[in-house]
């Protein structure tokens, strides 16, 4: 704002000046004496270089504005979250627009100490090839070596690029390549040339593009800061997935019984959840949830666990402890905690008679109410050696009647709506 305001001043300083000139002028002229007459014509030719100055002016202040908002645009990126892709298309789209140049390249050393074209973009923000700017490597190599910034106003009648066959051959006119350092780090280049316009790179703002490089710089450090805790982020996801999935491996060969089983209730909770409208984070814990509903059977002895014959009430007892004991075993796990309701309160009922705490209605967790379905759809319809599987219609008669008192009504409403395919494809997962 005070850099506009200090502008608008020296322009209508220049307006009035050239307005008081024009009045003066008119006075000379009624005076009519030959030697006035010629101090006239040159304040004639005054008010007219004044007029170009004021337009020069009013350019430069144009044009400095302009580039001022392309280097606050470049500190914008820097305090974003944007990923190096977008990092590297902003800041060379912005370099190009600054300096008004025809096209521009941009380079990062890698790990291996080589400094590569990570992109190549014209003044239509199309992408170029690398091999377009192979004739400016001279230039570059120039800049690596002394990490100070080349800027030439007119390279032909540069006496630098006297030797520099690229220049002639591609018949450069401006041409600017700054160094990018992070704490005196020199980690690439900036390179933009035109090959149209001579003196649009004016050695006067060196310092602008020193701010502007320093800025880039630390962006594209940034960036780079961001997309590798991206990428270990995603690995240690992975590791933790595969660390589940072997936990449950466990648990399948050790109940052959249920062989399968949480792989089919995982894919079907998940569509069965989407389909609720729970939202992609909800879902990651969720999906974690299901594969861990039944983990702490781990905890029950393989006497009980898997005895052939019915039960006795203290059997029963423990066995439903199970829920407990998974509770107990990933609480202490904090990556865990969002997946706990499903591990915990699978078992629970809407009419409040199920294990372990007795809840009812919406106080048990919506994951758990909706896994409570899908789980009880699996076992209905899967072999089992004591009985054969049912038919999916009977199961979902029987889903319906236990709607109000097992499950949440909402909850059987939305599972029936899932087509048969959804159904029978999930089923033969093994």
């Amino acid at each position: 704002m005070t850099q506009t305001r200090t502008e608008e001043s020296i322009l209508n300083e220049i307006d009035s000046i050239q307005r008081k000139m024009m009045q003066v002028m008119v006075r000379l002229t009624s005076v009519g004496n030959p030697q006035v007459s010629s101090i006239n014509l040159e304040l004639t030719q005054l008010a007219r270089n004044l007029a170009r100055l004021q337009e020069d002016t009013r350019v430069r202040f144009a044009t400095q504005r302009e580039r001022m908002e392309a280097l606050a645009g470049v500190g914008s990126v820097i305090n974003s979250s944007l990923g190096l892709k977008k990092v590297l298309d902003e800041v060379m789209d912005s370099l190009i627009v600054l300096m008004k140049a025809e096209r521009g390249f941009l380079m990062l050393k890698d790990e291996k100490g080589d400094f590569r074209v990570q992109i190549a973009r014209d003044a239509n923000n199309q992408d170029l090839t690398e091999d377009v700017f192979s004739i400016s490597k001279s230039i570059v190599r120039q800049v690596l070596e002394r990490g100070e910034t080349v800027l030439t106003t007119n390279a032909r009648t540069d006496p630098r690029f006297e030797q520099q066959a690229s220049v002639a051959a591609y018949q450069l006119l401006s041409i600017l390549c700054a160094p990018l350092k992070v704490k005196d780090e020199l980690i690439g280049v900036i390179y933009v040339d035109n090959r149209a316009q001579t003196g649009i790179f004016s050695s006067d703002e060196l310092e602008l593009i020193s701010m502007f490089a320093n800025q880039a710089a630390v962006a594209i450090d940034n960036a780079r800061l961001f997309d590798g805790l991206q990428a270990s982020n995603e690995e240690l996801q992975e590791a933790y997935h595969a660390t589940l999935e072997g936990w449950v491996r466990a648990l399948d060969l050790r109940d052959k019984e249920t062989e399968g089983h949480t792989k089919r209730v995982t894919a079907l909770t998940e569509k069965l959840a989407r389909k609720m409208g729970v939202d992609e984070n909800a879902l990651v814990h969720i999906q974690r949830g299901a594969l861990l509903h039944d983990i702490g059977k781990m905890a029950i002895p393989d006497g009980i666990l898997l005895k052939p014959a019915a039960l006795s009430p203290e059997e029963r007892t423990l066995i439903e402890m199970h829920p407990v004991y998974a509770y107990e075993m990933l609480t202490p796990i904090r990556f865990l905690s969002p997946a706990l309701d499903i591990p915990y309160c699978h078992h629970e009922k809407w009419d409040g008679t199920g294990y372990p705490r007795g809840l009812s209605g919406d106080t048990i967790p919506l994951a758990a109410r909706i896994f409570a379905v899908v789980d009880v759809w699996d076992a209905l319809v899967s072999d089992r050696p004591y009985r054969k599987a049912m038919k999916p219609e009977d199961v979902k008669r029987k889903l319906r009647e236990d709607s109000g008192r097992h499950f949440d009504p909402q909850v059987v409403d939305a599972f029936l709506e899932l087509d048969d395919q959804t159904l029978r494809s999930v089923v033969t997962i093994s």
